[in-house]
């Protein structure tokens, strides 16, 4: 006897029910997995929503007195970057 496999896929608005959705399918007799794979049209950049947002309000937060200038990036980047080596 043939058995054709069957994969289902469920589009869930509120991810919270994934963890309610996957115990009820794995009590279904002949379930051999249960996944979960982001809808990658949700991502912003690559990067997941909520994550995106919490950038953001870290980037308003930063006030003038917090950046330094390229040239002060690159000097500690350089001088970072000789003590890493000088340590070998």
């Amino acid at each position: 006897m043939k058995f054709n496999a069957m994969i289902v896929n469920i589009e869930l608005e509120n991810a919270e029910d994934f963890a309610f959705i996957k115990q009820l399918l794995e009590k279904i007799k002949g379930v051999k997995s249960v996944s979960v794979q982001e809808n990658s049209s949700d991502l912003i950049e690559g990067v997941p929503p909520h994550v995106y947002e919490a950038i953001e309000r870290y980037a308003d937060s930063v006030k003038e007195e917090d950046l330094i200038s390229s040239e002060e990036f690159f000097a500690n980047a350089r001088k970072k970057i000789c003590e890493l080596y000088s340590r070998k």
